[in-house]
């Protein structure tokens, strides 16, 4: 049975999501729906017409064949109508579409690049790809196909309804009854198992895929351990709860959808209709020709009643869908400044910060330290201390909570995002590099560098000799054509960090994955890159930062200690244990 305690989490659907996302391509859903009704009141003409041919034939015989013909023509006519505006009503919403899908995901781009790196901490790459990629494409069937279908299930009975009521309106409320009854009976009991499933089964799909995604990343865990994994406990237990929940639910929604298949059928329906056509004929109410009418046409009567129970689930997963996106879309992004301020400097100050990570437990406490332009300086301290957070800050992957964080000067709220981006290169432990060409990667620092510019921050960071072995040189791609080694990738970064010529630059533990040999080609490319610019490096092996202008120790988020190598080894604070530890052995 569904967990009873799920139903205290957010809602699966957000009233008005689904519409607010439809919002730019209303106007052409409207326009398709209006064809598609149409082609609903034409779909119902050829029918009519098999009905009063042969209620003319056996009324008439062929004495009135006039008759016969013109509704064989306006059958025929009505046919190749509906043909016409349901293509062109298909045609419209298939590109209302296409339409809706480029907007949602360039708009989902655009703010994804707006939020702070914060959200991505807590939410994962599978929130993200599940939103731009799956949650997107689940909306395509309510927009392509679910209009039209919708307009076609409600206006065609209509149009059979109005028809059959105007040769007999008592005939007509005995079939519209039927259908009613039988609807009034069996759908409630469908309501009670679909509200009862149907939001576990919602979650249940959305930890799967989560869980999916957390498999893949952790890939080389899950071989290494096997089942004993948590991915892999954990992708087990959604897989098994979204199969126990989809089996229960099936089960449960089987009678109610069986017995409404069968009383719908075209069978019972014939047989109600001849029935109470007999009745009436005895009574002297109709006579027999006009019986073939509602055997024509009433009979398709409950169709538009089951094209809507199929479409209620492509619309409710379209509604999770548009949650999910809608919920994403409703983050707050990183506030921009009305009136940027420029640079007046690239001297980093951080006065008085303090910093946690979403409401939860103070990362940095009250720190103020200062980075000069021309010099480096290091950041150290045990893992955890929040060095890296330092480094995030000065770029605004978050804003602070506490103080403020000024580059000549400014305080980096008050600059322009893309001209703060542009004046900091950063180089992270974790490489990044995309599929694409090695110019397109390095070209990230500045993509309207020439090609030599291009090859002169390859050379300068030591991996163009690498770049000429590679099978297609600058135009091979990364993936594709080759794999290079971490120290490749990191070298790679150096050089668009180069290209990029940004007077700030950030080390983030840069040769903490590297071999000896690559360490010191990385090295060497690291210094060319430092040269002259406002450096801070966040270290763990501390022979790499001994030459530093300024060692800034950091400890559980405070600053506690400031100087030089030899000042700090002087002062046999926690620098000097940190260096002893690594250079002599000494147990921390």
């Amino acid at each position: 049975m569904p967990d009873p305690e799920n139903r205290t989490e957010s809602p699966v659907i957000t009233p008005g999501a689904l519409g607010r996302l439809m919002r730019p391509v209303r106007g052409t859903l409207i326009a398709g729906g209006v064809l598609a009704a149409l082609s609903a009141v034409a779909s119902v003409f050829p029918f009519i017409a098999v009905a009063e041919i042969g209620r003319a034939l056996i009324t008439h015989g062929t004495g009135n064949s006039s008759a016969v013909w013109i509704w064989a023509i306006v059958g025929v006519a009505a046919a190749l109508a509906r043909l016409l505006l349901y293509g062109t009503a298909t045609q419209m919403c298939h590109y209302a579409d296409a339409e809706f899908r480029y907007a949602t995901r360039a708009r989902l781009s655009r703010h994804l690049g707006a939020l702070p790196l914060g959200w991505f901490r807590r939410n994962g790459s599978a929130t993200v790809a599940k939103a731009v990629s799956q949650d997107v494409k689940r909306m395509h069937v309510i927009i392509a196909h679910t209009i039209g279908d919708v307009t076609s299930a409600v206006i065609a009975p209509l149009t059979a309804v109005v028809y059959m009521a105007i040769i007999d309106w008592r005939f007509t409320l005995m079939v519209v009854g039927y259908v009613i009854v039988v609807f009034l009976a069996v759908m409630p009991m469908m309501q009670r198992v679909y509200e009862l499933y149907m939001d576990d089964y919602d979650r249940a799909l959305s930890e799967l895929a989560d869980a999916t995604v957390e498999l893949a990343d952790g890939i080389e865990v899950v071989k290494t351990y096997g089942e004993r994994s948590h991915g892999m406990k954990r992708f087990d237990s959604a897989a098994d709860r979204l199969t126990k929940i989809g089996l229960l639910w099936m089960s449960a929604t089987g009678r109610g959808i069986n017995a409404m298949n069968f009383l719908f059928s075209p069978a019972m329906l014939i047989v109600w209709i001849t029935a109470v056509g007999m009745t009436f004929i005895s009574m002297g109410w109709m006579n027999v020709a006009d019986v073939l009418p509602f055997l024509a046409v009433g009979v398709g009567l409950p169709t538009g009643i089951l094209l809507l129970g199929q479409l209620l689930g492509a619309i409710r997963t379209a509604k999770v869908a548009a949650t999910s996106v809608d919920r994403v879309l409703s983050e707050p992004s990183l506030p921009v400044p009305a009136k940027p301020k420029p640079l007046g400097g690239y001297d980093v100050h951080f006065d008085g910060v303090t910093f946690a990570y979403d409401e939860g437990a103070t990362v940095l406490r009250n720190v103020s330290l200062r980075l000069r332009p021309g010099t480096v300086t290091a950041l150290v301290g045990p893992s955890g201390s929040g060095k890296s957070t330092v480094a995030a800050l000065i770029p605004r992957f978050w804003d602070v909570t506490a103080g403020a964080v000024r580059i000549g000067g400014t305080d980096i709220r008050d600059i322009a995002p893309a001209e703060l981006l542009a004046s900091i290169a950063t180089v992270f432990q974790d490489v990044v590099v995309l599929r694409e060409t090695i110019t397109d990667n390095i070209r990230l620092g500045r993509p309207s560098a020439s090609a030599a510019e291009v090859e002169a921050a390859a050379r300068a960071a030591n991996i163009h000799e690498r770049i000429i072995e590679l099978p297609a040189g600058y135009d091979t791609v990364i993936g594709d054509q080759v794999v290079l080694s971490g120290g490749e990738k990191q070298r790679l970064t150096i050089a668009r960090a180069l290209l990029q010529d940004a007077p700030i630059v950030i080390l983030d533990e840069a040769t903490a994955h590297a071999d000896p040999e690559n360490e010191t080609k990385i090295q060497e490319a690291l210094s060319v890159l430092a040269r002259g610019r406002t450096v801070l490096v966040i270290a763990h092996r501390l022979r790499t930062i001994s030459e530093a202008d300024q060692i800034v120790v950091l400890h559980d988020g405070a600053v506690t200690e400031t100087g030089t190598h030899v000042e700090l080894l002087r002062t046999g604070g926690l620098y000097a244990h940190l260096w002893r530890t690594q250079e002599e052995g000494v147990p921390a």
